[in-house]
């Protein structure tokens, strides 16, 4: 019982037609104008229009009524307001201004198998079909104070933490290595969506269709991370935020929560095992972060 997944975010950007139109390249289905389901999450994105690049919400799964009363006393006793409404609690995490509503939500089922062929003909022995995302796995955000905006998550909505990678938390609902991701910035900003895809092929695949005709997409990719073992590859998307497409056959043997406890006794990881050289000094640092790191000569 208690907090199990990402319903959905919400973005506010200030090039919806072309953020639109990466999204709909990238592999998601675009039920509405702005808004895209994964396979099996649903409608997991809402693009609006805003004259900024903003996180505006978070909306994240509960099992029952009880939770959201227990997670509603929580945030209070942390000082911040939760407001109960019809559609659930609501609450704005005071360090990045995100509103996050907590609501009932059924389970998704669990991801299906990678699939392998048991006949096929010799010209398809390297299946093309389009990409599609299965699931929104993880959101990472950047913001001011990373260990004061930590307590809403850990001590208020009731995640756990996984590991510290380059600085940041990364939280989890329960046997997913990481869910929400809060990473130092000089100002809130998106860092990146991570998108599960069924196998490393469709990594590959659906990342070198993205770049085919637009290689300013590349960032990073194909890699392997260190803390998570995620396969990933990293596309910058037309309102200056990363879209990683990402698989884990690990995730799926964490049979508890527990699986993922850090070691308290172990050296913090580095961001990937192995990975493919960037064609960036900086692959991983959006836009609106580089002018003040490049300023501060780091």
């Amino acid at each position: 019982m208690g907090v199990h997944r990402i319903i959905s975010l919400v973005r506010e950007v200030p090039n919806l037609p072309a953020t639109r139109a990466f999204y709909t390249e990238f592999g998601l289905h675009e039920t509405s104008p702005g808004t895209f389901a994964t396979q099996i999450g649903g409608e997991q994105l809402e693009l609006r229009s805003g004259s900024e690049p903003r996180v505006a919400e978070l909306n994240i799964g509960a099992d029952a009524e009880a939770d959201l009363d227990a997670i509603a006393r929580r945030i209070e006793g942390l000082g911040i307001s939760a407001e109960r409404t019809g559609r659930g609690v609501e609450a704005v995490e005071p360090v990045t201004g995100v509103l996050v509503r907590i609501s009932i939500a059924e389970r998704l089922p669990k991801d299906p198998p990678p699939s392998a062929p048991t006949s096929v003909e010799r010209t398809e022995l390297v299946q093309r079909d389009p990409v599609r995302p299965q699931r929104l796995g993880h959101v990472a955000i950047g913001c001011t104070d990373v260990e004061r905006a930590k307590r809403f998550f850990l001590d208020g909505i009731g995640m756990r933490l996984s590991d510290y990678v380059i600085g940041g938390p990364f939280m989890r609902f329960e046997t997913d290595h990481h869910n929400v991701v809060l990473l130092p910035a000089p100002k809130t900003l998106l860092h990146h969506t991570a998108w599960k895809v069924r196998n490393v092929d469709e990594i590959g695949y659906g990342g070198s269709r993205m770049i085919e005709n637009h290689p300013d997409r590349h960032a990073w990719g194909l890699g392997r991370h260190a803390a998570s073992a995620n396969y990933f590859w990293y596309l910058k998307d037309p309102a200056g935020a990363f879209s990683e497409y990402y698989y884990s056959e690990m995730d799926d043997l964490a049979d508890t929560p527990f699986f993922w406890d850090p070691d308290p006794d172990g050296e913090e990881l580095p961001v990937a095992a192995w990975a493919s050289p960037a064609l960036q000094d900086r692959p991983l640092v959006p836009e609106a972060m580089r002018a003040p790191i490049l300023a501060s000569g780091e």
